[in-house]
């Protein structure tokens, strides 16, 4: 977990350099609950294995899977790229949770989310990027606070793979004051329609 080459997480300067964005995780596992989760990378990934090695087993209902907090060295790593981007001058970009789900709702995440949302707000250098497949659960997951000023620095985006999920998902997405909210069609499974939500209320969203 550190610099990544996802596209959409880096950031290009005016002189035509594109510099890498991070993903970081404040823990790893999750519940599958769409066909985009059928082939989630995230599930068979180095850091899932390494976990599964030793006998962990963090893909699953709460009820079975307890989830991995990860180490309070990589939970640090935010703070000091956050003070070298404020150094350089130049925002940089995190897909936060690459490897589970923020709004995911397992009894073990309330505190741990909370120490997330610390870091974020700390951490306003950067632009976080938060993606989600539960986007029913921001506004009650979220700190209260957030409702009425929410953080510039704090991008959200849900998962529409088929025209069902954009149906479903979209609405609750608009419902988040966030300054930048934005899709992720991937997997693409079938043609997603996404005209009804480009141009609401003579807004362009």
């Amino acid at each position: 977990m550190g610099q990544t080459t996802i596209g959409w997480t880096s950031t290009a300067l005016p002189d035509g350099t594109v510099l890498p964005g991070y993903t970081h995780n404040e823990w790893i596992g999750c519940l599958k609950v769409s066909p985009a989760c059928a082939s989630c990378y995230a599930e068979f990934s180095t850091p899932t294995r390494v976990l599964r090695a030793k006998g962990l087993e963090v893909w699953g209902p709460a009820k079975t899977t307890a989830r991995h907090r990860t180490s309070e060295a990589n939970r640090r790593k935010p703070f000091q790229w956050d003070r070298a981007a404020k150094a350089e001058g130049v925002r940089r970009r995190v897909f936060c949770s690459s490897l589970s789900d923020v709004f995911e709702d397992h009894p073990m995440l309330d505190a741990w989310r909370a120490d997330l949302w610390r870091a974020i707000e700390a951490c306003d250098g950067l632009d976080w990027q938060l993606l989600t497949k539960r986007p029913e659960n921001i506004m009650r997951m979220v700190p209260a606070h957030w409702h009425a000023a929410w953080p510039k620095h704090v991008w959200v985006g849900t998962t529409v793979e088929d025209q069902q999920r954009a149906e479903e998902r979209i609405p609750h997405l608009r419902r988040v004051p966030a300054v930048v909210r934005f899709l992720s069609v991937e997997p693409q499974m079938e043609h997603v329609d996404l005209a009804p939500w480009l141009f609401v209320d003579g807004e362009d969203d």
